[in-house]
């Protein structure tokens, strides 16, 4: 079978990039454990959303759940002209990835959507400001039920619905995404009967953009997320194989750990060459850091550092430091084979003397040559690298690559040892967060910062 995403990963390896790169030997050597690990996973899936690995069954097991989200969707959207979606890391930055992604797709009567995610008073009063409370819903996602910057904020969008229209009207334009049985917002759901959604027990905030989490405000915004799990599934089918070379992203966990444990290879750096990635960058980041950053008894530390690019902007900020700096990264480009919109550069008599290379080009043109320059500059100074390549940029892709890099973090993480699914500095912080709350003296005067 074969996917939508291509994997090129040539220059991923030793004879293209020299002792910079990985031996074909090591990553054969590291095949039987690449196998076990797999094994242990599919083995893990049979379970569906009862196993550990449940996130990566999200393509197959939502699907039944369809129906049920895309009706709630429907409500939602015929209830306003404005949704503000609150939830912070894996409640939000995959679902906004999408929806960035494809603004283009979204039809032009479907409600706008405003993601209220760090907490910012500044920003949160200006949103208020620009909204009408007639015609917003409040849609609040968190796992836990208890995100503090996201439980602060809902309370202060509730109550600015609530003084506007009262208190039965505003709990008519709220939606719930959490936990099924525990927490702060599955107790108020109960309590106030907002409509909500479940997510999965065993999937954790950055792995949830296949679950309600990312498919009830995509459906909303009227994207296809019957497309977006098919791309999602494509991707799980190839990736039943056990053999590196047969699945993408056992051969990409492997690189990307050999590079790591075996070269020194610190440094992660994703490389979209379209805009419309921008923002998926920023969910890989978070998925990749949240599930490697983790210390190990008897080794190294686990995980690289993410690090967000964007060709060609980064071009003129960070290729300097790529070319001549050490020797610590490695690379991953991103790119779209075929732009559905396109335009001749026009060119006068006396541009062509000035631009003779542009004569009969177009914006694509240009784009693509400054991404095969970049890896080819980037190859030649002995830093691996791989390419994701793209067909067009629709909710099956979405999928695909939501899909693929989730395996990949997984695989990954299996074979640092560690466990990619928790994040316990995370939550040691969380506390903390708490402990100087419950310290801080109370502002003397609180009358003129309500919003």
């Amino acid at each position: 079978m074969v996917m939508a995403l291509a994997i090129r990963t040539d220059n991923m390896y030793k004879d293209v990039v020299g002792e910079h790169g990985v031996d074909p030997s090591s990553i054969e050597a590291l095949s039987p454990q690449l196998k076990a690990l797999h094994t242990h996973i599919m083995d893990d899936l049979k379970a569906g959303l009862n196993g550990q690995y449940g996130c990566l069954s999200l393509s197959f097991t939502m699907a039944p759940a369809l129906a049920a989200i895309q009706t709630m969707a429907d409500t939602i959207r015929e209830s306003c002209r404005d949704l503000v979606v609150v939830g912070i890391g894996g409640s939000s930055l995959g679902t906004k990835a999408i929806w960035h992604g494809l603004r283009g797709h979204i039809p032009p009567a479907a409600p706008r959507l405003h993601f209220v995610e760090n907490v910012d008073p500044y920003d949160l009063k200006q949103l208020l400001a620009e909204l009408n409370p007639e015609d917003t819903a409040l849609l609040c996602i968190s796992k836990s039920g208890g995100t503090l910057e996201t439980v602060v904020q809902f309370l202060v969008l509730r109550d600015w619905l609530a003084t506007r229209l009262g208190v039965a009207r505003a709990r008519k334009q709220q939606w719930i995404v959490t936990d099924p049985d525990h927490g702060w917002l599955r107790a108020l759901a109960r309590e106030e009967d907002i409509p909500s959604l479940a997510v999965p027990p065993p999937v954790g905030g950055r792995y949830s953009v296949l679950s309600p989490v990312g498919l009830l405000p995509l459906a909303v915004a009227g994207i296809d997320i019957g497309t977006l799990l098919a791309g999602g599934r494509e991707v799980a089918r190839v990736c039943q194989d056990a053999h590196y070379d047969a699945n993408p992203a056992l051969e990409m966990a492997a690189l990307y750990y050999l590079l790591d444990t075996g070269h020194d290879k610190r440094v992660s750096v994703m490389m979209p060459y379209v805009n419309r990635l921008r923002l998926f960058v920023d969910w890989y980041c978070q998925l990749w850091a949240e599930s490697l950053g983790k210390e190990r008894a008897a080794a190294a530390p686990a995980g690289s550092l993410p690090v967000r690019a964007m060709g060609a902007v980064d071009q003129h900020s960070q290729l300097q430091m790529y070319l001549e700096s050490r020797k610590d990264k490695m690379f991953t480009f991103i790119e779209l084979t075929h732009w559905e919109h396109d335009a001749i550069i026009p060119l006068s008599d006396a541009d062509r003397t000035v631009y003779p290379h542009l004569h009969h080009k177009t914006v694509a043109d240009i784009i693509d040559a400054e991404f095969r320059a970049t890896r080819e500059v980037i190859t030649e100074a002995h830093h691996p690298n791989l390419t994701v390549e793209i067909p067009v940029i629709n909710a099956f892709v979405f999928g695909s690559l939501i899909e693929l890099y989730q395996r990949v973090t997984v695989y990954t993480g299996l074979l640092y040892g560690i466990n990619p699914l928790d994040q316990p500095s995370v939550e040691k912080g969380k506390h903390v967060a708490i402990r100087y709350l419950q310290t801080r003296k109370r502002l003397s005067d609180l009358s003129d910062i309500r919003p």
